[in-house]
Parts: C-alpha cells; structure tokens; sequence
C-alpha cells in the first residue's frame, strides 16, 4: 500500500490540495492505514496551533519594553551623540551632622544632572552577598516632548553590558549585580542621544555599612 507524505497531509490538513487528490487522500484514509491517518493528526494539530498563534497578542508592556530594547541595540552601531552627566550630589562627600559621633551609611545616593537631564541613585550591597542594589530614577529625559518613560537603561563595565532594562512610566529602573569596578549607566533618550553617567567605585561601599566619624 503506498503511503502519502508528511507535506501532503499538511496540505490536507490546510485544505488547500487539489479535489481529485484529495478525494483519492481521502479514500486511502478510509481503507484504514494508520500511518496516514496519524500523519493526518499530527497535522491537524500543527494547523490548530498555528490559528492560535495568529489571534495571539503579548501585553502592550512588554511588547513596549521588548521594542525599547531591541531598538536600542540596533542603534548601538550608529553616529550618535554621547554626552557625560556629571555628578552634582554624593551622600559620601557630605559631613556627618554637628555633635554626631559615628554613622553607619548602608547606601550610597547619587544624582547626576546636566541641563535639565537629571538621573537620580541609590547603590547598596546586598547584606552577606557580593553584590549590588542599583535604583534608579530618571527624573527628566533631557529631551523636548520626550517623557522619561520606556528610555533603554543599560549598565556596563566597559564595553561589556552586564544587564539592561528600560524605564516605567515614572523612569523608574533597577539592577541586581555583582560588585565590579568602573561601572557606567548608558540612556539611550533617543536615536540621536545617548546620555551616560560614571558609577565611583562600589568598594567605597562596604556591606555591613560604613562608619562615619563625626
């Protein structure tokens, strides 16, 4: 008895063979082979699958964030205008408080700001890990009609991008990570600017807090 082939039975499956073939599929299958007949199944079941695949939508969020990333990978090779946000505020360089012997600082705040791009963070060790909290706020893009929502977010130490993520709505973005040396934050704000601010040493940073003298 011969048989029919995989790709004829996804045709018949799909509905899209011929009527004289099909009839004769037809009058092979009803002559009881049942090799066909699970070749038909099986067919049957991918046509099932692929219909629910087409009705299919993702959440628009993580369609949002997914965009948001790949979009900035794809600009990575491209001319763009890199621009260094300077510190303004660390927690480490203020004096502890008059009449206050020690302190124990746990964490670490930073903002940066340069025009009216302004990134706030807060860095700490996770207590008994080698690793990092990083918390982060981008509080104004920086950019006309651009909000601070869905801005590509990546941290990096040197060429290398330990982890990326893309702001909320509020530009609000987070990182766990192991505690390496000249870390760096790269915003991609747009396909044009891509804004970058220089983490200080996280060994200043110490797990169980830091004492400061008063």
């Amino acid at each position: 008895m011969d048989h029919y082939t995989v790709e004829q039975w996804a045709d018949f499956a799909r509905q899209v063979t011929a009527p004289d073939v099909a009839s004769k599929m037809q009058r092979h299958l009803d002559s009881g082979c049942r090799d066909c007949a699970r070749s038909l199944n099986a067919m049957k079941k991918v046509v099932e699958l692929a219909g629910r695949e087409a009705t299919y939508e993702p959440d628009s969020g993580i369609v949002r964030i997914a965009k948001t990333l790949f979009a900035g990978q794809s600009q990575a090779s491209a001319d763009r205008i890199r621009e260094i946000l300077p510190l303004v505020f660390d927690s480490f360089a203020q004096p502890a408080m008059v009449g206050v012997r020690t302190a124990v600082a746990t964490s670490r705040q930073l903002l940066y700001r340069k025009g009216s791009c302004c990134i706030d963070l807060r860095i700490e060790h996770v207590p008994g890990a080698k690793e990092a909290i990083l918390v982060g706020q981008v509080l104004d893009s920086g950019q006309q009609g651009r909000d601070v929502a869905s801005i590509l977010v990546e941290l990096m130490t040197g060429e290398k991008v330990i982890a990326s993520t893309a702001t909320t709505s509020y530009g609000e973005f987070q990182f766990l990570f192991p505690a390496e040396r000249q870390l760096e934050l790269c915003f991609g704000i747009s396909s044009q600017n891509i804004f970058w601010v220089k983490i200080p040493p996280l060994e200043t940073i110490p797990e169980s807090g830091m004492v400061i003298s008063g």
